[in-house]
């Protein structure tokens, strides 16, 4: 699934960087037509298109693949376990009849009861998630492309109110206007550009690796969070 589509982006964006195309296309709408099936008018190379489809095939079969395995398996798994548990449940009884074994099995138990249509619920579930959370995340990723963007055109914008202005005076108003110019340019650049853009990409970044790529690891399984620190390391080895 990922490599389908998102690995396709991947290789449309690394193609549009190494070819210079007279006629480019706009990755956003050329994913947009991969996925509706729609007919792109801007490809990338004669047969792109076609090539495009055909990875959006192989994208849709993918969700069934990942969907209906795991609870087939686990299916498969419990019914062996059971096979496996009435085995030994006859063996149980069997020594029990010779006197081999008085009670030293007393505690046992059969665990959680197995239902196969919650299982089957869950997985759906699951699917969904992942393949709605891969697109979603994908694209709040492109919110430090949409930043890069502003950020060139507050520099576009700074540069010429001031820097431009200066030179465009006749002289010798220029020379002297110049270094005020400068100086709110570069004022400007400090407290704009790099002060409150930098900020702004970097909790934006931060937000992005702790919502988006940290929750494709993470699993609330009720262990408390123990984050690695040396010096307990260290303190353990030596006692």
């Amino acid at each position: 699934f990922m490599l389908c589509f998102f690995g396709w982006m991947d290789v449309m964006i690394l193609y549009k960087w190494t070819h210079p195309i007279d006629n480019a296309p706009n990755i956003i709408n050329s994913l947009i037509c991969m996925a509706m099936g729609q007919q792109d008018n801007n490809p990338l190379w004669d047969g792109s298109v076609e090539l495009a489809q055909t990875l959006m095939k192989f994208t849709v079969l993918s969700v069934p693949i990942m969907l209906l395995p795991k609870p087939f398996i686990l299916l498969f798994q419990h019914k062996a376990e059971q096979k496996k548990s009435k085995g030994e449940g006859h063996q149980l009884l069997r020594d029990e009849e010779e006197g081999v074994v008085e009670g030293a099995h007393g505690g046992h138990g059969h665990g959680e009861e197995f239902e196969f249509g919650e299982i089957f619920i869950h997985q759906i579930i699951e699917t969904i998630e992942y393949v709605l959370g891969t697109v979603s995340h994908t694209a709040s990723y492109l919110r430090i492309w949409a930043l890069s963007l502003a950020h060139q055109q507050l520099s576009l914008v700074f540069f010429q109110k001031t820097l431009t202005m200066g030179l465009e005076m006749s002289f010798p108003a220029n020379g002297i206007m110049l270094y005020f110019m400068f100086a709110a340019w570069f004022g400007i650049t400090l407290g704009v550009l790099l002060g409150m853009d930098v900020l702004e990409c970097f909790l934006h970044t931060l937000r992005l690796h702790w919502v988006e790529f940290q929750s494709k690891f993470y699993k609330g399984g009720g262990e408390k969070f123990a984050p690695y620190n040396i010096r307990s390391l260290v303190d353990g080895s030596n006692e």
